[in-house]
């Protein structure tokens, strides 16, 4: 794991990141208004979709977009030693001058949060018009969504070639596994009676996996019900995704500490 800092660029947000929340908001809003065919306009392929999965596409892509938008918001400098000239090459940038590190990070990567959130929010309350959604579901989706993309923001810095891994291991992989050890059960002896009487414990696992996939986790804050039927509680998996982001930021704060600390020069061990 290589941690990175953050370039300072003296605007806030970095005018990247500024570019990229409004194509985020734009395209956001577009297919809000593509839903709707706003205007009477007969847009392509608007209405072909049901009504009732909207939501969660618009949630979907908002969920995407953030994933593909972290890695990109800032300039970052490797800091793993050896790395831009050998064990003992001093950083192009010193590290007593400007805002860098964990300090630069922390207040653009929140902005960005709440900001991707509050484009999904005011979408879903357009869609909103064609299909009823609770307010609680809208604020728990929201609230879902700032927490991920807070957490893809502090791994794209610490661990910038494994991000797209993880990524897709955390929104694909863990409800994908989930749903093969659900079908794996079922077609096993043991599971010709149906899914309703398996045992609690593969019931649950199958659960909290969802409950945790960012993906299947925003459709069931949006409509109170996971994929697999179960009732969506928000409490455990908001407090685990708020604990997993003070990890994260304390991890880069960490490396940062210890850079500092070497006066600039790569302190982080492999």
């Amino acid at each position: 794991m290589g941690a990175n800092h953050v370039v300072p660029t003296g605007h806030f947000p970095p005018l990247r990141m500024a570019v990229l929340l409004a194509a985020t908001a734009l395209l956001e809003a577009g297919a809000a208004c593509w839903a709707l065919g706003a205007g009477g306009l007969n847009l392509p392929f608007s209405g072909a979709i049901p009504v009732e999965l909207l939501p969660q596409l618009l949630g979907g892509l908002a969920l995407a977009l953030a994933v593909f938008c972290a890695p990109l918001f800032f300039s970052i400098l490797p800091l793993r030693a050896g790395e831009g000239g050998g064990p003992s090459a001093p950083s192009p940038y010193p590290l007593p001058q400007g805002e860098r590190g964990t300090s630069a990070l922390l207040g653009p990567a929140f902005f960005a949060s709440v900001w991707q959130a509050g484009s999904l929010g005011f979408a879903l309350l357009v869609l909103g018009r064609l299909t009823p959604l609770a307010p609680a579901g809208i604020l728990q989706t929201c609230v879902w969504l700032a927490l991920c993309a807070l957490a893809g923001v502090f791994l794209a810095q610490l661990c910038p070639r494994a991000f797209a891994g993880i990524m897709f291991t955390w929104i694909i992989a863990l409800p994908v596994s989930g749903y093969f050890l659900a079908e794996a059960f079922l077609s096993s002896p043991g599971g010709a009676g149906g899914w309703t009487s398996a045992s609690g414990g593969l019931r649950g696992l199958l659960h909290w996996l969802l409950s945790l996939s960012p993906g299947t986790a925003l459709s069931g804050a949006l409509t109170g019900l996971l994929p697999d039927g179960s009732v969506w509680a928000w409490k455990a998996p908001f407090l685990l995704l708020c604990i997993l982001n003070g990890v994260l930021y304390y991890v880069h704060w960490a490396f940062d500490f210890g850079n500092k600390n070497e006066g600039g020069g790569p302190a982080t061990p492999h």
